[in-house]
C-alpha cells in the first residue's frame, strides 16, 4: 500500500477524531443555558432580619445639628442554600447561618423568580459545616438532581458555580474542577477545588456540573484580597448528604 496512502489516510482520521472532540464540546456548551434554566429554581439566597443601632439626625437648631441614636431593621444578604426535598428543605453552610442561629434572627429566603418565604434552622452538622434550614410554605419545591457517582469525578471536569455573590442576587460562574480531595490543618474533611468565580455570598451555594447535577455546596475562598482569585473550595455532595441524613434523622 502506498505510504502516501497511509499519511494522508491518517491525517484524515486525525482530523476527524479532533472534529468530532470539538462538536461534542460545543453541544455540551451549546446546552448550558438550558442547564442553568433548569437548576436555578432549586437556589436560593439567604437572607436574615437584623437589628443595629444608628445615628438619626434629631434636629437642626440654630445651625447646630444634633443626632440620636436610633435602633434599625431591615434584612441583609447571608448567603445562599440548595433546594434538597420536595418538603422545602434546603441545605447550606452552617457558616451563613450562624448569626441568625445564635441571634434567633428571622431568616428569609428568595427563590429565583424574585418571591420570599420564612424559613427555620431545623439542625446543624459542625464538624461539617452544613445545616438544614425548611421554609414554611405550602408549596410544592423543585429540589437539586444529586450526582451519586462523585468518585467519578474528574480534575478539569466543568462545573458552574450559583449562588448570591456580595447580596447582589443569583449569578453564574463556570469554571472547572481544579483538584479534587484538597485538605486544610484548620478545616475537617476534604474540598472540591474549582477556579470558577466564588465571592462571599456564594457560600451554601451550588457547585453543578455540566449536566446540572449537584456535586458539592460552595463554602470558603483563599484570597489576599477578600474576593475570588481562583481558590474555591467546596464540600462534596455525599459529605453533604451525609450530614443531612444526620440533622434530619
Amino acid at each position: 500500500m502506498n505510504k502516501n496512502f497511509i499519511k494522508n489516510l491518517s491525517l484524515w482520521l486525525i482530523l476527524g477524531i479532533f472534529s468530532g472532540f470539538l462538536f461534542l464540546n460545543f453541544n455540551q456548551d451549546d446546552n448550558l443555558p438550558q442547564t442553568l434554566e433548569t437548576t436555578s429554581p432549586s437556589v436560593v439566597n439567604i437572607w436574615s432580619l437584623k437589628k443595629w443601632k444608628a445615628w438619626q439626625e434629631r434636629s437642626n437648631l440654630l445651625g447646630i445639628k444634633r443626632y440620636k441614636q436610633v435602633i434599625k431593621t431591615g434584612f441583609v444578604p447571608n448567603g445562599s442554600g440548595v433546594i434538597i426535598s420536595e418538603e422545602g428543605n434546603i441545605i447550606t453552610s452552617f457558616h451563613v447561618v450562624d448569626d441568625s442561629f445564635k441571634n434567633n434572627q428571622k431568616l428569609i429566603v428568595e427563590f429565583n423568580d424574585g418571591s420570599t418565604e420564612e424559613a427555620l434552622i431545623i439542625g446543624f452538622d459542625l464538624d461539617a459545616d452544613v445545616a438544614v434550614i425548611k421554609t414554611l410554605g405550602e408549596k410544592s419545591y423543585l429540589p437539586m438532581q444529586i450526582r451519586n457517582n462523585l468518585e467519578n469525578l474528574k480534575v478539569g471536569e466543568t462545573v458552574i458555580a450559583i449562588g448570591n455573590p456580595q447580596g447582589l442576587g443569583q449569578s453564574f460562574s463556570i469554571g472547572i474542577v481544579s483538584a479534587i480531595n484538597r485538605q486544610f490543618k484548620n478545616k475537617n474533611g476534604s474540598f472540591i477545588q474549582t477556579d470558577a468565580s466564588i465571592n462571599p455570598g456564594n457560600s451554601g451555594g451550588a457547585l453543578i456540573d455540566s449536566k446540572g447535577r449537584l456535586i458539592g455546596i460552595t463554602n470558603f475562598i483563599e484570597s489576599t484580597s477578600g474576593g475570588s482569585q481562583g481558590l474555591n473550595f467546596a464540600i462534596p455532595v455525599d459529605i453533604v448528604m451525609e450530614s443531612y441524613k444526620a440533622i434530619i434523622n
